[in-house]
Order: C-alpha cells, then structure tokens, then sequence
C-alpha cells in the first residue's frame, strides 16, 4: 500500500444497514439488510469514517428498497444528489437487476449467481477506476472474484467470509456477464486443475468463496 496517511479503501457488499451521514446526502436513505454482513459492513464504514480514512462504499443501488426511493425525489433534492455524488463516497452499481428488488438476495440458484455477476462486473468495470482504491474489502462469495482482478492490477485486498456457502461458475458465465476473466484467471481457485485458459473456460468451475481467500492479499 502507498506511503499515504490516509490511504483510500473500498469497501464492496451487498448489503448494509446504515451509512455515515458525512459520506454523502443520501447515505441516511440507504439501507438494504438481510443478515449479519449488513451490520458489520455498517459497523466497519462508521469505524473507518470516524477515524477519518477515506472509506468509500460500493453496493447495488436497491432502489425499491432504499427508503424514500431515491428516484422518487422532489426534483430539486434530485438535482443537488447528482451535484454531489461525484464528489460522494457513495458508489452504487447500476443495473436494472437490482432496482425493482424486493430483497437482498434470490432463492433461485441461476437469478442469485446472475446478481453477484452484475454487482462485481459493475464493481470491476466502473467503481474500482473510478475510486482508484489503494485497498478494496471484499464481503463473502458474491464478491469473490474482486480479490483475483485486484491482485492482478496491484491493488491490495481484504477478504472477509461471514458464511461459508460458496458457489460455483464457469469462466465462461464471467465472461458473459461482461467480466474480462482473461485477466486475471490465473489467480482464481478452480475446481480441479485446467490444463489452459481455454479448457478451464468451459470444463473446469470456478470455486468463488475459495477463490476470494485464495487472491485475497489478506
């Protein structure tokens, strides 16, 4: 990590159930919660922020769940919103997946694994240039492949397992949901041992909660 007093750290969940009212005007507005991993997420941002690190936060933007409806704002609270989210600490990933949910997370084994695809190609693609992080937290298997794409452009990662339920996933549904796994494959956990990129793209799984342990610098 950077010789930096106040080094830059993301913090990537799925869930969450309060967020310090200094990170942005919608942060009281913001909750989505359905165990454990929400407080302690909500616990570790107010921590951090308290002590001034400069934390940021990347989650699904839940729109149906946030209270008030972000998007059903008077339209001049609309307008300051959007004055400050660039400057904000507020990250939301932007899918139409996440913004008519009811819950947190899907009994459907297929529609569970196509959330936590969006939410890390969301992270991967948009967040993480965006907030150039010097450390990223990751939170559990729906945010697995996060550690292997980090150590692999130099960014340090954190990984906490609150639970030990796992997933499984070909290289090829990352890539379809948009990931470039060709980046950084090399450093995922597999099932079994692919012999190349190619045969572990379509015969060899990906194991997501082992593979977050395994990338993760911590």
């Amino acid at each position: 990590m950077p010789n930096n007093p106040k080094p830059r750290i993301l913090i990537v969940t799925p869930e969450i159930t309060y967020l310090p009212s200094g990170m942005g005007n919608m942060a009281q507005r913001m909750s989505a919660k359905a165990g454990g991993l929400a407080d302690v997420s909500a616990s570790l941002v107010s921590a951090l922020f308290e002590l001034g690190a400069d934390v940021h936060v990347a989650m699904p933007n839940y729109r149906r769940m946030f209270q008030g409806d972000i998007f059903n704002l008077h339209e001049k609270e609309l307008r300051k919103y959007h004055e400050v989210l660039p400057e904000a600490h507020i990250h939301l990933a932007e899918d139409r997946i996440f913004y008519y949910r009811e819950q947190v997370y899907s009994n459907r084994h297929d529609e569970a694994m196509r959330i936590a695809l969006v939410f890390q190609r969301e992270v991967i693609n948009h967040i993480i240039p965006r907030v150039n992080p010097d450390l990223i937290h990751c939170n559990d298997w729906m945010t697995a492949l996060i550690p292997a794409m980090a150590r692999r452009r130099g960014i340090k990662s954190l990984f906490t397992v609150h639970n030990i339920h796992t997933r499984q996933v070909s290289l090829a549904q990352v890539e379809e949901a948009g990931i470039d796994a060709a980046e950084f494959w090399m450093n995922l956990f597999f099932t079994g041992h692919p012999a190349s990129y190619d045969h572990a793209r379509g015969h060899v799984p990906v194991d997501l909660l082992t593979s977050g342990i395994f990338a993760a610098h911590y």
